[in-house]
């Protein structure tokens, strides 16, 4: 399957000690962690105004448990339960409580993979294209396989479902569902080719932007060079809109996730992508991002974090016609106390520059965060 990777632009929790011993141990295979995790961050400019820039202290609290099963078994995950009590020193109207629940499983099965996914996440934050603190709703779910056909060949398919429901702005809710199916044939022991086509359907509510994505691909994944790894395609996207009066776009498509292990402490990712999106508002986009970054353990506890996004955002059948471009930095370092805490120091820089001089702002965001598992 391909390796997923996000750059969390405003930076908050940090990740616990993977070691950490459990809290409670249920039979011979389940784990229950209790999880907590706090956070101060200074933000100059909190709804991403391009005029009315206002800056404001915030802090996070958020408590959780985490129940891991299934190790040593053909079958494993975990379910992960999280709460974030969120305040603001001075802005207190965006006060919220966010309720997040996650799960995750797979099976290793002598010639099936399964992979299965499952959340719900409470948010409140702005975006690039919406100026304001927004609160949404995401239920998705989403189930990958591959069945191994010969020595050498695979298929695999997959289905995955969102749900995101803005409260209570009149934002138009939408849902969106994605099948991909691939074919993959071994060249190297560990070097697959892969042929593919991606379907994606988007429906919008009280907007006439529904449409449906096609993505057809070639690529490869695996290891390339001993430090090499990773997964890319390249193809052709076409996306067309319910909505007569608009026109199909079609668009070359890239989908890139490499890492390069430079030595056992420090390693540096590239992740590439051209693909259809659609927007806070309805909107269709073109979305070409890039991101460059890198990470590398000092000493055995500590860690330093750096990387940078670029990405060209198309408003497509947009008047007047409005391009983006955004730039994030971000930059980290963490202490791990025990095994059971680490601290963390971060610091993001976004800049949005844009055709509409309305839509353009910048922002700094500084924080410290700790966190505990138990």
């Amino acid at each position: 399957m391909e390796n997923k990777r996000r750059l969390a632009l405003l930076t908050a929790l940090s990740a616990a000690p993977a070691f950490a011993a459990p809290f409670l141990a249920i039979g011979e295979n389940a784990e229950l962690f209790v999880t907590a995790s706090t956070s101060t961050r200074f933000e100059d400019n909190i709804t991403l105004s391009n005029k009315n820039e206002r800056s404001d202290e915030i802090f996070e609290f958020t408590p959780g448990a985490e129940l891991v099963f299934g190790k040593g078994s053909l079958t494993s995950g975990s379910l992960t339960v999280y709460e974030r009590f969120i305040a603001y020193s001075d802005h207190s109207q965006y006060n919220d409580e966010l309720a997040n629940v996650l799960f995750r499983s797979s099976y290793e099965g002598a010639k099936i993979n399964l992979q299965s996914n499952a959340s719900y996440v409470e948010s409140s934050q702005a975006t690039r294209d919406i100026q304001a603190i927004i609160a949404s709703k995401e239920l998705a779910a989403g189930v990958n396989g591959e069945i191994t056909l010969t020595e050498k060949s695979k298929i695999g398919a997959g289905l995955q479902f969102s749900d995101l429901n803005y409260e209570p702005v009149s934002l138009p809710d939408r849902s969106t569902y994605t099948i991909p199916v691939n074919y993959f044939f071994a060249i190297r022991p560990k070097l697959d080719l892969s042929t593919g086509i991606q379907y994606r359907n988007t429906n919008v509510d009280a907007a006439k932007a529904d449409s449906d994505d096609y993505y057809f691909n070639v690529g490869a994944r695996g290891e390339f060079t001993p430090k090499l790894i990773g997964n890319f395609n390249v193809g052709y996207n076409l996306r067309e809109f319910d909505d007569s009066a608009l026109d199909s776009e079609g668009s070359y498509g890239l989908k890139s996730g490499l890492t390069y292990l430079y030595s056992p402490k420090t390693q540096f990712n590239l992740d590439l992508s051209n693909d259809f999106a659609t927007g806070s508002a309805g909107g269709g986009q073109e979305v070409l991002a890039a991101t460059i970054g890198g990470s590398s353990n000092i000493s055995a506890d500590f860690t330093v974090r750096a990387s940078l996004s670029y990405q060209q955002v198309d408003y497509l059948n947009s008047t007047p016609s409005r391009t983006d471009d955004y730039l994030v930095f971000s930059t980290s370092a963490t202490y791990t106390i025990n095994e059971h805490a680490t601290l963390t120091a971060a610091y993001t820089y976004l800049n949005n520059a844009s055709d509409v001089t309305t839509s353009e702002f910048s922002g700094n965001v500084l924080s410290i965060s700790a966190s505990f598992r138990y």
